[in-house]
């Protein structure tokens, strides 16, 4: 059986939490590639996802975010909770935290895009992006 899920850890305001994150559809999947591809820099050095980052549109990464942080979840006490449900936060902790939202936003990426690129699999943690 195919694995859809992977366990995460990120460090928010001093306190580690882990996550559950999915792989985005086939169809999200694709849109993804495309966007990426159609938003991908020329080589200059600077790092990929940094530069697509900040090569989308305010809508385009608004969208891009809302559909990983919509595959991901945070467990708590009580279980599993959702980042986000239907394009609102379900978890108020990452809603005024930019950086912690895109670091998770990359790890969703990464995860629906491993085997796709080789380096998107890689077991090591990628760096946060430099916003």
């Amino acid at each position: 059986m195919r694995t859809i899920t992977k366990n995460v850890g990120l460090t928010i305001d001093g306190k580690n939490y882990h996550f559950r994150i999915t792989k985005l559809d086939a169809f999200s999947g694709a849109s993804l590639l495309r966007l990426l591809a159609r938003n991908s820099p020329e080589n200059d050095g600077e790092d990929f996802f940094t530069s697509v980052f900040s090569a989308l549109s305010e809508e385009e990464l608004r969208a891009l975010m809302i559909t990983c942080l919509s595959n991901a979840e945070v467990k708590l006490d009580a279980g599993y909770q959702p980042i986000m449900q239907q394009g609102e936060w379900s978890w108020s902790e990452l809603e005024y935290d930019a950086v912690n939202s895109l670091h998770l936003t990359l790890k969703v990426i990464l995860w629906t895009l491993e085997g796709f690129f080789p380096e998107s699999g890689s077991s090591s943690e990628p760096d946060r992006p430099a916003i």
